[in-house]
């Protein structure tokens, strides 16, 4: 006599659950705060955050790659397990977008001048760039011959706003990333970006400041 039993399937969370799960926690929830409004487990949120975040950070692309004609560039200090870092940050100030964000444990005229090279991947043409006083910033665009302002206030401002809202974000961790592996970190800050442009509603557009369309377009190529 052939005896058949019958195993439960699992239950299939639903992609747009995933993804909203993963909005809610940018947005500021903790894993388990999201898991219960959404009753799944907040392992399932956790995976859903890292897999997209995965999946932004590999190409390294936060905006497509168009005319632009002022970017504000900035650096904030952070923390990874008590350890003092820094995080650089650009944005377009009339697209309101992040073209690139890095972290890193210093701060001086080469990295600025790296970072800088990488914002302009996301650059037609050669935008004038808005920075504070800083001394690396002078000799980082003299050693790249690029036009750049010093700018205190007014459109400067974007990123810095942008700043703000990250660590809205990480104040509930104290503004301390716990974790070991830097990728992580750097991965979380690129999905933070991701949403920032993509998700977010900007209140000068009445929707997100980017065109995921255009984004996908653009990195679906180098994916492949």
């Amino acid at each position: 006599m052939k005896v058949t039993i019958n195993t439960p399937r699992r239950n299939k969370i639903p992609p747009e659950k995933k993804i909203r799960g993963v909005e809610l926690y940018l947005r500021g929830l903790s894993y388990r705060q999201t898991a219960r409004i959404l009753k799944i487990s907040h392992v399932t949120v956790w995976e859903a955050v890292q897999k997209l975040a995965e999946a932004v950070y590999k190409p390294k692309i936060l905006a497509v790659k168009k005319q632009r004609n002022f970017i504000a560039v900035d650096e904030t200090v952070i923390k990874i397990n008590g350890k003092k870092r820094y995080l650089w940050a650009a944005i377009d100030v009339e697209s309101k977008e992040v073209l690139a964000v890095w972290i890193t444990t210093v701060r001086n005229w080469w990295v600025a001048k790296d970072f800088i090279l990488v914002v302009l991947k996301s650059c037609e043409g050669q935008p004038v760039f808005l920075v504070d006083r800083a001394s690396w910033y002078k000799s980082a665009f003299k050693s790249l011959g690029l036009g750049y302002l010093h700018v205190t206030f007014g459109p400067r401002n974007s990123v810095e706003r942008w700043f703000r809202t990250v660590k809205e974000r990480t104040k509930r961790f104290w503004n301390n990333f716990r974790s070991e592996d830097w990728r992580r970190v750097h991965r979380f800050v690129f999905l933070f970006a991701f949403w920032y442009n993509f998700v977010r509603i900007h209140s000068s557009f009445g929707g997100p400041p980017g065109d995921v369309a255009e984004w996908l377009q653009e990195v679906m190529p180098q994916l492949s």
